[in-house]
């Protein structure tokens, strides 16, 4: 170890890298204190790119520098994930365990740096994305001291097999046109990056229970659900298919028994399409669904896929926590502080992948504490320029992304999945809590393609059914 540590500094002095900073682990890669440091730097362009980005100026500066006199500055002219590439890098990177740097932005938001090794590819499948190691880092306003393991127990991480490092490029998210960042005290550190905890607890609403949600595959919350799966597991009993048509008419007639003890009750149906869900408006077509899928599935290389936003498809992939959609239903039409009787929500399938409800499974309903847009929510944001916590909300600790609670829980069925909504309605409409809608997420042991409110049939799209007294 001590003789290639020696010939990669020699390396380094040769090409004119400074190779230490103040500690002897450390290998500093760019603090930009020379003229002859921007030189390396160029805007990365593709052949085969569908739109080319806009190209970004840099240049030396004496202003937010965090060690030495200098930095990097970036002035960004738009685009979508703009790119500054260099091949100025030492090829062996394997004496180091922790990439670190500091970045000073005006405002919240990404950034993202790639390193390429002689194996490497680029693309956004999954193959080429694991093929390089790429963090993404959510950033404050003000300076941000940033640092991620090169080699990480889960994700795409350096691996000696794949060559020489050869390249090492920076990134931006969206940025705004005359936007400026600084970067300085780019380096890499023997010491190992602490990992995050792998633990959160979930309560689920109606019951005491409290859920360790572990973290299972780099997916935390997962383990939470399959807590409450197993938990469940040995009550589960096979339930007859019902069809649409047949829950509503289950539903009424709850309804009926319901209005012998409260004859002032009112059953709505929330479905985007159909008529008489307000009684103070019985001709108005109710319109207060909206729904958009995004994928958090690793690795951080696939940033290009996190950040596509599918909000007006027909139909949506629902899985785990990391592969499944936001939905919100408007509940304006059901007064606040009404006593919530009964609910119930139903999804489609629009294909039946897999062969549930012969089986025990367990899908759960996580509310979602942002103002979420429906044609602008992704990975790394909830509406355009607002960021959530982590990738995908996966954050549930101080301001939280999502909430720590399951408002829903239970089974997939064949065909048309329903579940019991009604502490879900209780918590949104009691007035202590904004309705920012939730995502359905299971445990693994399902999957569905259910049909979206953009759905042709009417009948096939998600709908909450309500039986309340207005207060």
């Amino acid at each position: 170890m001590k003789q290639r540590l020696c010939l990669t500094v020699v390396a380094m002095w040769l090409i004119g890298m400074t190779p230490f900073t103040g500690r002897a682990e450390d290998l500093l890669l760019f603090d930009f204190e020379e003229d002859a440091d921007l030189k390396p730097w160029t805007n990365l362009e593709l052949a085969d790119a569908k739109v080319k980005e806009p190209a970004a100026a840099i240049e030396r500066s004496a202003d937010m520098a965090t060690a030495g006199k200098h930095s990097l500055k970036i002035t960004f002219g738009g685009g979508t994930w703009p790119t500054l590439t260099t091949t100025r890098v030492p090829a062996d990177w394997n004496a180091w365990h922790t990439f670190m740097a500091d970045v000073t932005v005006s405002r919240p938001c990404v950034v993202g740096f790639t390193v390429l090794q002689e194996h490497s590819q680029r693309g956004d499948g999954y193959e080429a994305a694991t093929s390089r190691w790429t963090r993404t880092f959510f950033l404050k306003s003000g300076t941000n001291p940033i640092s991620a393991a090169l080699r990480p127990a889960v994700g795409d991480a350096m691996d000696p097999k794949r060559g020489d490092v050869v390249g090492f490029e920076i990134f931006m998210f969206n940025p705004h046109e005359g936007e400026l960042i600084y970067f300085d005290n780019i380096r890499l550190s023997m010491t190992k990056a602490e990992e995050l905890p792998g633990k959160q607890s979930f309560a689920v609403s109606g019951t005491d229970w409290v859920l360790n949600g572990v973290n299972s595959s780099g997916v935390l919350s997962a383990g939470a659900v399959m807590e409450l799966g197993k938990k469940l597991d040995v009550d589960w009993t096979a339930i007859e298919d019902r069809t649409v048509a047949q829950l509503e008419e289950d539903f009424a007639a709850q309804y009926g028994e319901l209005k012998k003890k409260h004859p002032r009750a009112i059953l709505t149906i929330l479905r985007d399409g159909e008529k008489g869900y307000d009684p103070t408006a019985p001709d108005k077509t109710y319109s207060g669904w909206k729904d958009a899928y995004f994928s958090s599935h690793g690795p951080d290389g696939m940033y290009r896929t996190r950040a596509e936003n599918r909000g007006r498809a027909e139909t949506q992939e629902i899985f785990m926590r990391h592969r499944s959609p936001l939905m919100r239903v408007d509940l304006a039409s059901i007064p606040t502080g009404s006593q919530i009787l009964a609910a119930r929500m139903i999804v489609v399938r629009a294909t039946e992948d897999r062969d549930p409800g012969k089986n025990p499974t367990m899908w759960v309903v996580e509310p979602c504490n942002r103002p979420w847009e429906e044609d602008e929510v992704n990975t790394f944001q909830y509406a355009k320029d607002q960021f959530w916590k982590e990738v995908g909300g996966f954050h549930w600790t101080d301001d939280p992304d999502f909430l720590p609670v399951f408002l829903a829980h239970g089974p997939g069925r064949a065909k048309v999945n329903w579940w019991d909504f009604t502490e879900a309605i209780r918590f949104w409409t009691s007035g202590e809590h904004p309705n920012h809608g939730f995502m359905l997420h299971g445990d693994s042991r399902d999957y569905m393609n259910g049909y979206t409110r953009e759905a042709k049939d009417i009948k096939n799209r998600p709908a909450v059914l309500v039986i309340y007294e207005p207060k």
